[in-house]
This record gives C-alpha cells, structure tokens and sequence, in this order.
C-alpha cells in the first residue's frame, strides 16, 4: 500500500508542479513538489522506498522538463541520502523543520542542476539569475515542502500505513 501512495503522490505532484506558473522574480523557479515528495519519504524507515522516491521523482522531474534524464534523480539522491541521515536527530513532526529542511535542500538541488548544466552546455546562467533562481527555490521549498509533508501524511494516516497522531 505505501508503495501505491508513492506511486500517486508522484504522479499528481509531477502534474501540479508542471502546471503550476513559476514567476519571473523569483528566477523562473518551480515549485519544489518533487522534492517535497522525496524528502517526505526519507523520513521513512523503509530504505528502499526512500531510494524509489529519489529516483522515480527525479526521472519524472527530468522528463516533463527539459533536462537530460538522470539529472534530477542524482541530485535528489544525494538531497535524500544527505537527509536521511540526520532524520532521526534533526525531523520531528514540526512544519519548522520542514520548512528549513525544504529550503535548504531546494537551495541545494537547483545549485547542484545549475552547476551540471551549466557545465554541460545545456544551460547557461548569469551570476545574477542563479542567486535570483536559488532565492526563488529556496522561498518556495520553505513554503511548498510542508504543505506536501502534511498532504502525503494525511493520505497516510487515512490509510493506515501511519498511527493517527496524539491530539
């Protein structure tokens, strides 16, 4: 059953992040829908969803998008082995948390895209657009990621793969 809520999750994330408008001010930055999905299952202890998480929504990512594929997938790979392994000492169920670990990790994944890119040739970004496009992407994984924590948690708990939380 979890896997089916992975699949789901990825394919209706995959749609709204397509659809959804990136704004010029903030560095033609998209939502961070994708990730959000990934780092909600880096929280979980079953490992290999974790990893199906990272690569599924990096090939999709990659795929509506015009990056080669592979791209994304590595560098939510690294976002996610990165993650998990502070999970325990860092994530609780705290939309702060979220938020900060949203932010950083959106900051981190486009720097990381940016960067391969850039390098090769399939992209180029001035100094000035890729600060404007990391503070785009930082801003939106801040908002964006706990608003898919609590989504994704929600469908959890309403299926029973999750405890319902003390009130």
């Amino acid at each position: 059953m979890k896997t089916m809520v992975l699949l789901f999750a990825l394919i209706v994330g995959a749609v709204v992040q397509a659809l959804a408008p990136n704004w010029r001010v903030m560095g033609q930055a998209h939502m961070p829908v994708m990730l959000g999905i990934v780092l909600y299952y880096c929280l979980s202890p079953d490992r290999a969803l974790m990893w199906l998480a990272a690569v599924l929504a990096g090939f999709l990512q990659d795929a509506l998008g015009q990056i080669p594929l592979g791209y994304s997938s590595f560098c939510f790979c690294l976002v996610a082995l990165v993650v998990s392994r502070f999970r325990e000492d860092v994530f609780a169920g705290d939309v702060l948390m979220h938020a900060v670990s949203g932010a950083l990790s959106a900051g981190a994944v486009t720097l990381a895209l940016s960067v391969l890119l850039t390098r090769d040739g399939a992209v180029i970004l001035s100094a000035g657009r890729l600060a404007l496009k990391l503070i785009g992407s930082i801003l939106l994984g801040a908002v964006v990621v706990p608003v898919v924590f609590h989504a994704l948690a929600g469908a959890d708990r309403m299926l029973g793969n999750r405890p319902e939380e003390a009130s």
